[in-house]
């Protein structure tokens, strides 16, 4: 898949990861509260970033 082979080559996104399904996710609205943005993951209730390292 091109847009994937563009990815890996010029954004430097891992080959383990699949660039449009994670873009699916973006607006998935079965979890109203959690949003993914450019700076990361927002939760919207506590209007502030998730720390996603554990």
């Amino acid at each position: 898949d091109i847009l994937h082979d563009i990815a890996i080559r010029d954004l430097k996104v891992s080959e383990d990861v699949d660039p449009l399904m994670t873009l699916c996710f973006m607006a998935l609205p079965v979890i109203p509260e959690l949003k993914i943005t450019d700076k990361g993951l927002f939760d919207v209730v506590k209007f502030e970033f998730i720390d996603i390292e554990a």
